[in-house]
């Protein structure tokens, strides 16, 4: 089994990340970027199965996990995510490296597969090909809503549970998974205080963005992605994007490929190693591309 040692990075963005990395050294750089809510142990499944010769990074993505929240008066962007990736990349000495993106880590993926297509030698993702959109009209509800939940958000009392396995149980409720899966993301999600264990996660992340992409920027921005794309979808499909807003998005690409893996939202962690054969297989096969 494939052993990960912690990481931690001061970024030039005046933000901390932390995570973990497997098999430092190997030749086949991958940046591991999670979803929503989640942190660096979405990917803890698939080390069994990891190859050697891939060193794998998986980030705690800013106000998440034990990566640091950013500073007081500001909120989390797409672009600030893409740009802490990017960063990433440049503190661990990677000139060319390929993405595993899962839901939110997916989407930021490839705005950073079509942002750096010199660096970039291929994108795997579960779910996450691309943002979720925003309809031009409901820009001004966004803006009201953000400016609310910004002001809110500083109020927030954060949940308490009086042991991990009670958080677990509340995951469990919100998200479809197996509870083994759940218990690995807690286990990084949480601290203990004197009241109880309460999610280390900033409460900001809950804000609804006031910033988003229309579904035709959105179609264009993959249409600017020169890499490679693999992409494992759950079967069923996931709530989290429609059916035809999924088959125009894999149009736009010229080198795609998809696997339905029988599972459901967190469809990595339930079925570890049937994703991670297809993942890192796809990714092995592609290290010879040129940067």
């Amino acid at each position: 089994m494939n052993t990960a040692e912690p990481l931690e990075l001061k970024l030039p963005s005046d933000v901390t990340l932390r995570g973990l990395r497997w098999n430092r050294g190997a030749s086949v750089q991958v940046l591991a970027l999670h979803g929503w809510l989640d942190n660096a142990h979405s990917f803890l499944p698939m080390a069994p199965f990891l190859p050697d010769s891939i060193d794998l990074v998986a980030i705690d993505q800013a106000g998440h996990g034990w990566s640091e929240h950013r500073p007081d008066g500001g909120w989390y962007s797409m672009m600030d995510f893409a740009r802490d990736a990017e960063l990433v990349a440049d503190a661990l000495g990677w000139q060319a490296f390929s993405l595993l993106g899962h839901s939110l880590g997916g989407a930021i993926s490839c705005l950073i597969a079509a942002g750096l297509p010199q660096r970039v030698r291929c994108l795997t993702i579960v779910e996450g090909l691309g943002p979720l959109p925003g309809e031009p009209q409901q820009a001004a509800t966004r803006m009201r809503e953000a400016l609310a939940g910004l002001k809110q958000a500083s109020l927030t009392q954060l949940r308490r549970h009086v042991t991990p396995e009670a958080a677990a149980q509340a995951r469990l409720k919100t998200n479809r998974m197996l509870p083994d899966s759940a218990a690995q993301l807690v286990e990084r999600g949480l601290r203990q205080t004197s009241e109880g264990w309460v999610w280390r996660t900033d409460p900001r992340l809950r804000i609804a963005s006031p910033m988003r992409f229309t579904e035709s920027e959105i179609l264009y921005l993959l249409a600017g992605i020169r890499c490679p794309v693999f992409q494992i979808m759950p079967d069923p499909p996931s709530k989290f994007m429609s059916m035809p807003h999924m088959q125009r998005r894999k149009a736009m690409l010229d080198d795609y490929q998809q696997l339905d893996v029988a599972g459901h939202h967190h469809v990595h962690m339930d079925a570890p190693e049937t994703c991670a054969s297809a993942l890192f297989d796809f990714l092995l096969h592609h290290q010879d591309l040129p940067a």
